[in-house]
């Protein structure tokens, strides 16, 4: 039986034997569980079967042509997927750059060579740095030689110069010293070119051995080529595997994800169990028949015994229970009845026509005073249940809660399902769930509605409610409804706090809203006056 307003269904047996009906229905809900896992199995499993094995040969292959792959790296010496990391190559690379240096500075000591020739050919002085000094000094003394000389002539005769003994050398010195620069400039100009001719060989020297070592190395390097393409083969390789293994991978995945949208999965809410009132026959309800049978007889045997005696009926018009639309100067002030009693004696005349037929049935709206009466005469456990229904959670929704749904700290209810929301209740109305918190685990709750109703119905059997058959957890949820749209609350507050209402019953309900209007939620007493 679907369970309203749920994704629930109730699994149901009604006979003699309560503890086989128990066990029949727990295997009953076994079997199909069973059933829905060998469906899916036989739906998807030899293929989803087939894909795993091919994703463990799959990761083998990887495992080994990775471990190949980086056994041929050190093997070989490949550091980088890039070519010119590599050392061989990167030596390729400072072999040419030497050899181009080497082979510039050929080229620079050849041009010195010639500059020099040239200069020595034209009669240049050409003297080699550290000579500089000394041939500068012998240039110097020359020089002054040579002045001297010739300011002595000018003063002098020649006879004379040959007569002093001083003077007459100052020739001879002055020849000596042109001597000696002369043999310096050759002694320079020759060790300046013979640097330069020993720049040229050794830069010759240097261009050979480097051409050679570059000729030895480029055979190594086509070696190192070949290595690296066989490398990049084996990359390639395992670049495939990873691609199939990934796309392995993802079937799995939308294999599953379709077997979730094709066979949703199931869970059991509630196991079966032994119920600890009988379900069959119901004897209040028997009872409450056999009165109410009893009080219709009556009432015909009285309306046939008048009718045969000739008494004329009531003007009266018999009274029924419904729902009414009051005008705005009804709705002043308290009423001292009960106002969905139509001929109660506070209502008025023009009120007594009947309820447009399409209103919905609603289930009974009790009193403050009732609610208080009823929660003093049954158990803690149920009236447990009753704050819950006082408090926003529908009948529907009991059988969801669970201990996950209870925040201690806060005083906050979870109520799942699709009218998911957040119920904060007061701290004595959290003070009476402390009789059923401790009976709740993960996946379910102690009462099933059914029995709750029927302890209900019986606590207002001794409290001494008018009709307690019509007492349920369904009216006392009703009730705290009707309590807050008396108040004015608006539809989303109202959804928020009890959950999603039907648009027809909605409707209905709004008849018991105040005339001016909806109030904002932070003025509505949210805390029903019984609890």
């Amino acid at each position: 039986v679907p369970v309203p307003e749920t994704n629930l269904l109730e699994l149901r047996a009604e006979g003699e034997h309560p503890e086989r009906l128990q066990q029949l229905v727990n295997r009953w809900a076994e079997s199909y569980e069973e059933f829905r896992a060998e469906e899916i199995e036989a739906a998807s499993g030899r293929t989803t079967a087939e894909l795993e094995d091919q994703q463990v040969q799959l990761q083998a292959r990887i495992d080994a042509a990775r471990a190949e792959l980086q056994s041929f790296r050190e093997a070989n010496d490949i550091v980088s997927l890039e070519r010119g990391e590599n050392s061989s190559l990167a030596k390729l690379k400072g072999l040419n750059d030497s050899l181009n240096k080497a082979q510039e500075t050929l080229i620079a000591a050849r041009a010195r060579k010639t500059a020099i020739d040239e200069a020595i050919a034209r009669g240049e002085t050409v003297v080699p740095s550290e000579q500089k000094a000394e041939i500068a000094k012998l240039q110097l003394g020359v020089q002054r030689g040579q002045i001297r000389l010739a300011e002595l002539r000018q003063r002098y005769t020649q006879v004379y110069i040959d007569r002093d003994p001083v003077l007459k050398s100052l020739p001879g010195e002055l020849r000596a010293m042109q001597d000696e620069l002369a043999h310096a400039i050759r002694l320079a100009r020759t060790t300046v070119s013979d640097e330069a001719q020993q720049a040229v060989e050794a830069a010759l020297v240097s261009v050979a051995a480097l051409e050679q070592q570059l000729v030895d190395h480029q055979r190594d390097v086509q070696l190192f080529n070949d290595r690296f393409k066989e490398f990049k083969a084996l990359e390639e390789n395992l670049t495939r595997l990873d691609t199939l293994h990934a796309d392995n991978q993802q079937r799995l995945a939308q294999i599953q994800v379709s077997n979730f949208k094709k066979y949703p999965p199931i869970q059991v809410v509630e196991w079966a169990r032994i119920p600890a009132a009988p379900i069959y026959p119901d004897y209040d309800r028997d009872l409450l028949i056999a009165i109410a049978a009893a009080l219709g007889l009556a009432l015909f045997v009285t309306w046939l015994v008048e009718y045969l005696s000739g008494q004329a009926a009531s003007p009266s018009g018999t009274p029924y229970l419904g729902v009414r639309i009051h005008h705005t100067d009804q709705l002043q002030g308290p009423q001292t009845g009960d106002s969905r009693l139509i001929d109660h004696p506070g209502s008025q005349p023009d009120a007594l026509a009947a309820p447009p037929p399409n209103l919905p049935v609603l289930p009974r709206e009790l009193a403050v005073a009732e609610v208080s009466a009823l929660m003093g005469a049954i158990e803690p456990t149920t009236a447990a249940y009753a704050t819950l229904l006082l408090s926003g959670v529908s009948p529907y929704e009991l059988p969801l809660l669970h201990a996950g749904c209870f925040n201690d700290d806060q005083r906050q209810i979870s109520v799942p399902g699709a009218g998911r929301r957040e119920v904060v209740i007061s701290a004595r109305a959290w003070q009476r769930l402390q009789d059923i918190l401790g009976n709740l685990d993960e996946a379910r709750m102690s009462l099933p509605v059914a029995e709750i109703d029927s302890h209900l119905r019986a606590g207002a059997q001794g409290a001494r409610l008018a009709d307690p058959g019509s007492i349920n957890a369904l009216a006392l949820w009703h009730t705290y409804v009707v309590f807050l749209i008396r108040q004015g609350v608006d539809a989303s507050a109202l959804a928020q706090r009890v959950g999603a209402v039907p648009p027809e019953v909605l409707a209905t309900l709004m008849h018991y809203a105040p005339p001016d209007g909806n109030r904002p939620p932070g003025s509505i007493e949210f805390t029903h006056p019984a609890l």
